[in-house]
């Protein structure tokens, strides 16, 4: 007899138990259910005869070859749909006597842990397991989440004592059992409602029925269409030509000519509409994950509005509550929640300004997203993701799963045995929360698990731990490894550690040599590097071929520096494309200077690899950064925000959405964001002073320099950066601080320069040389600035340093005028000696002090004007729809 456990006692659990028990009747089926009340979850479990459903009762049948059953029972019971519409309450009645019918056992408890196997091993909240031959995961959304930006918001009104401080003036969770009855019984005479979409609706009747007032506030400030009966869905000749391989901008292009051709042809927008329902899953699956992520970024608004409709009788109350002024609507997003005596008071920010809303109550609608901080919500999700049983979505939303709905682990391969329906599965095929979606997965899992269960070979996900951890030198050097990809401190100590335990372990010996290369201080200084290689060559008597290409790739840029390492490197990627440290090396990222700076489309190079690197959190971190190089700053925040899914410590990744938010203005979310990630899952970074360095600067441009001040002396003065960190970190903040009028103790450049004084008085490269400069000019050194030499420079990079230098030393002494000419002549010049545009702006920031000196302001907006290009509208995470 087979065991099957459903975990999950909403619609999407309820519809796999009725239809398992009608494929298999001999199956034991034990469906798990925290609330021991399966069919009463947020969207049936209302008491409220008024919230209808969304979707006409004849779609609502739970038996796809049975179209009119859920009809029928409406009739026998006397239940009569409104306009054909039957209330969401008797829906959860329906599927509560579907269940009844089907003879299945209903355990009340939560499920926390899951480890697959023949058979799985179910964890449950009270210390019990339950073993089951195939496990179906229902689970629903987690209750009581909000979008990021709306969680940072209310986070100050959270932390206190719910029942007492806020005394039911916030609801976060508008379908938790009695939550709107609580809130009515206070008899609020005006409520703020966040979020305009059905839920929000819902809500908004609820309350207008008792009385209140309602402000629906959303970003877009847009309400759900009205749904029209419309007769059989439109054609789509466009859509349908689209190859398996789209891309959105040609979905777009299609979409917008079958709108027209349906104009023509006589058909209503919302045929088109109902036409691309089923087509749905087929065109979001063909879909790069990038364009996915562009999609929920710019059209999910928009495809929201139109596909979930008002029924007719709840848009006309809606209408008629706007026009007799009981209900209005406002766009805007919150960015502050408070308690004002007896009521609320929201900060509402728009592009063009910021107002602020009080109300008796707030009530958050908007639901949550399928993201990494939803699921960690749950435990039974956050023990999967911990695990490695499950992995999240690239796009961001949901988990990975394969064509049949089973578990995608961290390493790619299918979990056997683990099943997955309802709106968990929206990575995958995006429509996946409407009753006409669940009902065909939940038919297709019956299928699936009466026939294939116990054809697939069972095989436990790598990181699941089932036995003995690996140990000694190669745990050691994996440990390394994953710390030195995500730019993690330890990584050094880990490869020790891999070469104590085995002396010949070449590849740990040259990690070492090629940290100490970058980091003198983390590694043994200059003269472990030789020391180091020795024995890393000695070792590859015993390695591979690939061994021995990968330790000479490294050790020719240790040796002999960035021009001929970019080409050993290069050489050794062709043979070895999979060997992600020699990309490391060569991209000029946070993690190492890079060897690519001699690569003028490094970059571009970069993204070859995409094929072989695929979704790896370190390699999508990379990438990130690399569009903040190329200023596509949309295209970085997508790329990072899906390395900071995968991998919240990322620091490719963190760095990436620190450009990012600089350079699109986005100076109080960016700091915000920052300092939060610094003292959370950044702790552990290898470069902390220089993500310090970044808050440090967005505080400048607010105009905050006592912070700038503060941040500097507590975590980037030295010894808190060492070497070459605290002279291209605290050197040029402390030289940005002599540029700021209300930077009132500028600090002491003499620690800079004893703390890294090798560098700035020997620079070996122009990017080093470059803050050499801006150390010894607020050292007001002008004989150390003249002697710079870089050896290898180029005649332009030699150039534009002697004219940064000369700039620098007239704007000391006093010459303005001189310091100018010398500064603009030499900003053609300095993307030439590398660093990214945030690092070079201190040359744009010198000239405009020189031309205040001078008394034109005007000019020095002109300036700032032409350097700048627009960025365009701010990025932000976690946005509110």
């Amino acid at each position: 007899m087979m065991r099957v456990a459903i975990v999950g006692g909403g619609a999407a659990g309820l519809l796999a138990a009725v239809h398992l028990r009608r494929r298999q009747p001999e199956a034991q089926i034990t469906l798990i259910d925290a609330s021991g009340r399966p069919g009463t979850g947020a969207a049936y479990g209302t008491d409220d005869p008024t919230h209808l459903l969304n979707v006409p009762a004849e779609r609502m049948s739970a038996w796809p070859d049975d179209p009119d059953h859920f009809c029928r029972w409406l009739d026998e019971r006397a239940v009569a749909p409104v306009e054909s519409f039957a209330p969401r309450l008797a829906y959860g009645r329906y599927l509560r006597e579907q269940l009844a019918a089907a003879d299945v056992r209903i355990e009340r408890a939560e499920v926390v842990g899951l480890v697959p196997g023949a058979p799985a091993c179910l964890t449950l909240g009270d210390g019990r397991s339950l073993s089951a031959d195939a496990v179906v995961l229902a689970t629903g959304r987690p209750a009581g989440g909000m979008p990021e930006s709306l969680e940072r918001a209310f986070a100050p009104v959270l932390a206190l004592n719910a029942d007492s401080a806020t005394d039911g003036k916030v609801v976060v969770d508008p379908w938790a059992p009695g939550a709107l009855a609580a809130l009515a019984a206070r008899r609020p005479g005006s409520v703020l409602v966040i979020g305009s979409g059905l839920t929000g609706v819902d809500v908004a009747l609820h309350l207008m029925a008792r009385g209140a007032a309602v402000t629906l506030l959303s970003r877009h400030g847009t309400l759900p269409r009205r749904f029209r009966a419309t007769g059989a869905p439109a054609e789509l000749p466009n859509v349908d030509a689209l190859a398996d391989d789209l891309s959105l901008d040609a979905l777009r292009t299609a979409l917008t000519a079958d709108f027209a051709y349906a104009r023509e042809n006589g058909w209503d927008w919302r045929q088109v509409i109902d036409a691309l329902r089923p087509r749905t899953a087929r065109l979001w699956r063909s879909m790069g994950w990038e364009d996915q992520r562009r999609f929920l970024r710019e059209d999910l608004r928009q495809w929201e509005v139109l596909r979930h409709r008002m029924p007719p009788t709840i848009a006309d109350a809606v209408y008629h509550a706007i026009n007799g002024g009981q209900l209005s609507i406002e766009a805007g997003e919150v960015a502050d929640v408070s308690l004002r005596g007896d009521g609320v008071e929201l900060v509402v920010t728009t592009s063009w300004r910021s107002m602020r809303r009080r109300g008796d109550a707030v009530v958050v609608a908007t639901g949550a997203a399928w993201d990494r901080r939803s699921l960690q919500r749950s435990p039974l999700w956050a023990n999967l993701l911990d695990t490695g049983v499950a992995s999240l979505h690239p796009c961001g939303v949901g988990v990975r799963l394969d064509t049949d709905g089973y578990l995608v682990d961290a390493t790619g391969g299918t979990v056997p045995g683990v099943v997955c329906l309802g709106s968990i599965r929206q990575g995958e095929e995006w429509e996946t929360t409407a009753i006409p979606e669940i009902r065909a997965q939940a038919a297709a899992i019956a299928e699936l698990l009466a026939t294939d269960t116990h054809e697939r070979p069972v095989r436990v996900p790598r990181l699941v731990p089932t036995g003995p951890r690996s140990t000694g030198a190669s745990a050691a050097y994996a440990e390394g490894m994953r710390r030195l990809l995500a730019v993690q401190d330890g990584a050094s100590v880990a490869f020790a550690e891999a070469v104590a335990d085995d002396p010949h372990h070449a590849r740990a010996h040259v990690a070492l040599a090629m940290i100490a290369t970058e980091r003198p201080d983390r590694a043994g200084g200059p003269d472990a590097v030789t020391g180091h290689l020795a024995r890393a060559r000695a070792a590859l008597a015993r390695g591979s071929d690939e061994d021995r290409s990968h330790v000479e790739a490294i050790a020719t840029w240790c040796e002999k520096g960035n021009a001929a390492g970019t080409d050993a490197l290069i050489d050794h990627l062709e043979r070895v494309p999979d060997d992600a440290v020699a990309l490391l090396v060569l991209a000029p990222s946070i993690a190492f200077a890079g060897a690519g700076d001699a690569l003028p489309d490094a970059w571009q190079y970069v993204e070859r690899f995409t094929g072989v690197h695929g979704e790896a959190p370190w390699y999508l971190g990379l990438r990130a950064y690399g569009r903040t190089e190329q200023g596509l700053w949309y295209d970085a925040a997508d790329l990072a925000d899906a390395a900071l899914e995968l991998d919240p410590g990322n620091g490719n990744a963190a760095h990436a959405l620190s450009h990012v938010h600089y350079e699109t203005d986005a100076h109080g979310a960016g700091l915000k964001w920052l300092t939060e990630w610094i003292a959370g899952e950044g702790r552990t970074q290898r470069y902390v002073p220089h993500f310090q360095w970044h808050a440090a600067l967005h505080e400048l441009a607010m105009g905050d320099a006592a912070a700038a001040a503060r941040r500097y002396a507590a975590s980037l003065a030295p010894p808190h950066s060492k070497d070459v960190r605290c002279l291209v970190d605290a050197g040029s903040l402390a030289w940005r601080a002599r540029l700021h009028p209300d930077w009132v103790t500028p600090p002491d450049p003499m620690a800079v320069l004893a703390e890294a004084s090798s560098l700035a008085y020997t620079p070996q490269t122009p990017f080093i040389a470059f803050h050499a400069l801006l150390v010894l000019a607020a050292a007001n050194d002008p004989a150390a600035i003249r002697a710079i030499d870089v050896p290898g420079a180029t005649d332009a990079q030699a150039s534009t340093l002697r004219l940064i230098g000369e700039g620098l030393i007239a704007l000391t002494e006093g010459e303005p005028r001189a310091a100018l000419d010398y500064l603009i002549e030499s900003l053609p010049g300095l993307p030439s000696i590398g660093g990214s545009r945030v690092q070079q702006e201190v040359i744009l920031e010198t000239a405009l002090a020189a031309m205040l000196q001078l008394g034109a302001p005007g000019q020095a907006a002109r300036l700032l004007s032409r350097h700048r290009a627009a960025p365009g509208p701010p990025v932000t995470r976690g946005a509110v729809n």
